[in-house]
């Protein structure tokens, strides 16, 4: 359906889900930068601010996903999208007026449940309207915006954190995404709509078990299960631990954190992103077999930089070990995330998209939030406040399996006809 939508609806529509991803990230990574605040204030322990960083926002995260793609693989994806952004814009604002780790958790919950439904819905609809050749490009483009979002929070907020308080912050980041809904009804494009007023057949709807049924059947989706299982796990550790890690093992305050912290995330992060879309299109839509080499390579070069970043006493040497990990590691969500829509058909994609988010929620910021906040505490006895060290280095040997399951999914991908 890529000629119903013309060139410049087709840009207008990139550049404002452009902008809900930055904002998802941003309302999502605001609550890192401040954390030791809220855990001093609610009385809180690391457990229990992994729980609220990890496996409470994870789990709701897939739970609402599926059924809110199910929709968006049949329905209105600007309205799913729309009513997303307002849901956790709230929830945001939610979060500066908690009192208590119950209330605190409500409103992650209610966060978690709205960028639930924004993520499968953007790549459903961007993929239908870019044609097949550009389709890495965008979605990575997409997850370079996310990347400006983590980045981009960090930075506000220690911006914001000398002015105001982490109540005030939350509920000066949470309200404008309202204005960002509704814009997105208003001027987004959805050829859906028209191809239905022109007489079409109506979207096939696909159940969330057939895509199940086609993982498990698929020995490249089940290689590509397992990355998203291991490479996560270390992913969100760094960032929803970063912040802290800086404050806690080096001192540096939360304007120093999210300037620093923030810029290295959005070198890593964006840059990353942008290369192994252009990569990704220019050497792997021919050969999916590429994505995966690609893939892999980049996740056993971080794994090195991921431990000098943990152990390293100088805060610079570890910023930089930062950048080179996120760098390394964000080339290889793009490739892989094109690899897998090339073997599935187009109904299935925002579901497939959701089956993705699920298993990088539940293990990245479910496991990988919650254990390092355990296994953090686990070592406070000897460790102290510098306890996130010996964490973030445990978790750091899951990019080796990672690196491993990228290859394997790419020697064994089989494109569908139309992918």
């Amino acid at each position: 359906m890529t000629g119903s939508v013309s060139p410049t609806r087709r840009s207008i529509t990139f550049g404002l889900l452009f902008v809900v991803a930055i904002l998802s990230y941003v309302d999502r990574q605001i609550f890192t930068l401040f954390q030791d605040d809220i855990k001093a204030e609610l009385g809180l322990g690391d457990g229990q601010l992994g729980m609220l960083t990890g496996l409470s926002f994870a789990l709701f995260y897939a739970l609402a996903a599926f059924p809110i793609a199910r929709y968006a693989d049949r329905g209105d994806r600007r309205l799913v999208i729309s009513v997303c952004v307002v849901v956790w814009s709230t929830a945001t604002a939610l979060c500066g007026m908690a009192h208590s780790f119950w209330q605190m958790m409500a409103a992650r919950i209610g966060l978690a449940a709205g960028e639930a439904g924004a993520g499968p819905a953007t790549n459903s609809l961007l993929t239908e309207i870019y044609p097949a050749e550009r389709r890495t490009l965008v979605i990575s483009g997409m997850l370079a915006a996310s990347a400006i979002g983590l980045s981009g929070g960090l930075a506000l907020g220690g911006w914001l954190s000398q002015y105001f308080g982490w109540r005030q912050v939350f509920l000066i980041l949470g309200l404008p995404g309202i204005a960002i809904g509704l814009s997105v009804w208003l001027f987004s494009a959805e050829p859906r709509r028209r191809g239905r007023a022109e007489g079409s057949a109506p979207v096939q709807q696909i159940a969330l078990g057939d895509v199940l049924r086609t993982m498990a059947g698929n020995v490249s989706l089940r290689w590509v299960a397992l990355l998203l299982t291991m490479v996560p796990l270390t992913g969100f550790a760094l960032i929803l631990w970063g912040a802290s890690f800086f404050q806690r093992v080096h001192g540096m305050s939360k304007a120093e954190t999210g300037f620093w912290l923030g810029g290295a995330m959005a070198a890593g992060l964006v840059i990353g992103n942008l290369l192994a879309g252009w990569v990704g299109d220019r050497y792997g839509k021919a050969n999916p077999g590429f994505n995966g080499w690609f893939a892999g390579l980049g996740l056993m070069i971080a794994f090195p930089f991921a431990l000098m970043f943990a152990l390293s006493s100088n805060p610079y040497v570890a910023l930089a070990c930062f950048v080179v990990v996120k760098f390394m590691m964000t080339l290889h969500l793009g490739p892989i995330i094109s690899l897998s829509f090339a073997q599935v058909p187009v109904a299935m994609r925002a579901m497939m998209s959701a089956t993705i988010n699920m298993f990088i929620g539940l293990a990245g910021t479910g496991l990988g939030g919650t254990v390092a906040g355990y296994v953090s505490q686990y070592y406070a006895a000897d460790y102290g406040d510098k306890s996130l060290q010996p964490a973030l280095a445990v978790l750091s040997g899951c990019l080796l399996v990672g690196g491993v399951a990228a290859i394997m999914a790419g020697r064994t991908a089989r494109p569908l006809a139309d992918g």
